[in-house]
């Protein structure tokens, strides 16, 4: 099905026609900054073949969202810190030059600057839009600047600008490129780094799982190439890799090197073809509806420990919202004393006061084992299945 276009292609530009290829809607707990967002098409655009999500949300919207949310601001992970300093090698193999003016651009709590500073690096500067990540950075012994894309107060330019699991939530993505353009040195060189949507098939572990309220521009490999060469910029190395996200999840990505031209070109996208095939996929998972089912036959009483994007959508695409739920349970403490569907979403710690006979249902895509281990340690007796 082919539909007027929300929003220009972020590639190409184009206004005009977009084919449908899934439409993704969600349940918002109350208040929800994105709550606007509720429900996308998930288009492919009709000139380029690029492959995003239709919103008409603006982009203000999701730098609030960013600023006011942002779960960067929490401690990372040892798996976290790994991959910062898996990708800040990768950065160094790329560019074998320790003094190059470097900004990372939605730096979170600044982990990759920290890799590239324990690896030598000296000149480290970082632009989020979240106050308190700044301040550890500024704490941690780097330059930090308050601000977005968008809306900053830098005057200087850089070597190297780093856009880490950035460019896959900007909406307005070829306005962004113009202005980190004008941050950049004549010779300067931009890397980015997203999810690979080519890949999406082979890295398949819940329904729809690519499809959240934040990941908005679905890349790969040629959308990145005819990106760059529609903005000026070369193609210096581009590879591709799986990064953990927990024990039992890794996660695609693709990155890019771009060094700065001036000339203007384009290339070919098959990015449709690989999201289409994730999709039948999505739609062909039978598992998780069949758990679901059962619990709500049931009607037994039910705790929810996941209140992200993967519980978002089945609350809105199956029968979980019939279930008996009294509450959900997430450790980001930005989420609770939220309500969702009518029901609180609390700490961990709380289970403790609720009835010992509700189940707990595990709705988590990426951290089922941990989040089973942490039910485990703390000793309780609940029964838990796993959606």
């Amino acid at each position: 099905m082919k539909k007027h276009l929300l929003r220009s292609c972020p590639v190409c530009n184009n206004i005009n026609e977009g084919e449908v290829l899934h439409t993704q809607s969600f349940t918002f707990p109350q208040g929800h900054i994105l709550s606007e967002v509720k429900e996308y098409d998930i288009v492919s655009c009709m000139e380029c073949g690029f492959v995003f999500a239709d919103t008409g949300a603006p982009q203000e919207l999701y730098d609030k969202y960013y600023a006011e949310m942002s779960k960067y601001e929490m401690n990372y992970s040892n798996v976290e810190l790994d991959r910062f300093m898996s990708t800040a090698k990768l950065i160094k193999s790329l560019i074998q030059d320790d003094k190059i003016k470097v900004i990372d651009v939605g730096a979170g709590n600044g982990g990759l600057l920290m890799a590239l500073k324990s690896l030598g690096n000296t000149n480290l500067n970082a632009l989020d839009p979240s106050e308190k990540c700044i301040n550890i950075i500024k704490k941690n012994g780097m330059n930090g600047f308050l601000g977005t894309i968008f809306k900053h107060e830098i005057k200087e330019k850089y070597d190297l600008i780093i856009l880490s699991h950035v460019l896959e939530h900007i909406k307005d993505v070829n306005d962004a490129i113009d202005k980190l353009s004008l941050l950049l040195n004549d010779d300067g060189m931009l890397y980015i780094e997203t999810p690979d949507a080519a890949s999406y098939y082979n890295n398949y572990f819940v329904p729809y799982h690519y499809f959240d309220m934040e990941h908005i521009n679905h890349f790969e490999e040629t959308s990145l190439i005819n990106l760059g060469f529609n903005k000026g910029f070369g193609v210096i190395s581009l590879g591709k890799k799986l990064i953990e996200l927990s024990v039992q999840v890794k996660y695609p990505a693709i990155y890019v090197l771009y060094k700065k031209t001036g000339i203007n070109s384009t290339w070919n996208n098959h990015a449709r073809i690989c999201v289409n095939k994730y999709i039948k996929l999505s739609e062909e998972e039978k598992k998780v509806y069949v758990v679901i089912e059962e619990l709500m036959k049931e009607k037994k009483k039910i705790i929810i420990w996941g209140a992200g994007s993967y519980t978002m959508r089945l609350l809105k695409n199956s029968a979980l919202e019939n279930c008996n739920i009294i509450a959900y349970v997430d450790n980001d403490p930005k989420k609770q004393g939220l309500i969702m569907n009518g029901k609180p979403i609390v700490s961990p710690d709380e289970i403790r006061q609720m009835d010992e006979g509700a189940i707990i249902a595990i709705c988590s895509a990426i951290y089922k084992a941990e989040i089973s281990e942490e039910i485990k340690n703390m000793k309780l007796s609940n029964k838990t299945v796993l959606i």
